[in-house]
């Protein structure tokens, strides 16, 4: 009958040091998927705002001026990830752009800025 007792305080210690060990690498493991989804949806915000400074570094001098100060709002899906992109165009002197593309996303927001000169 002794030997009953002891092997049910056993099985308690030995399920308290497996909860004592598991808790923290859950927990570790479901902050590195957030954290992965996060850096995931920034890199395809990056990408979204390259692409679109990409876009207006091929347009003219010209097309880019009649764009100045238009402020362009759009919602993007990208893999299940939704995105609000705005593009801002400012004189900064006489033969000087700049653009400024911020792309918006749940878990933050990216800023890429550019210079366009007129040569």
């Amino acid at each position: 009958m002794h030997e009953k007792g002891s092997t049910l305080i056993e099985i308690i210690i030995a399920v308290t040091i497996l909860a004592l060990i598991t808790v923290p690498i859950c927990t570790l493991l479901s902050e590195s998927v957030y954290s992965n989804l996060k850096v995931k949806e920034m890199m395809v915000a990056t990408a979204l705002a390259q692409d679109t400074i990409e876009e207006l570094k091929a347009d003219s001098f010209n097309e880019i001026m009649a764009k100045l100060g238009e402020q362009i709002e759009e919602r993007i899906e990208f893999n299940n990830h939704y995105f609000q992109r705005s593009v801002n165009v400012q004189i900064k002197k006489e033969n000087l752009l700049k653009i400024t593309v911020k792309v918006k996303g749940k878990n933050g927001e990216i800023n890429l800025v550019t210079y366009r000169g007129k040569y």
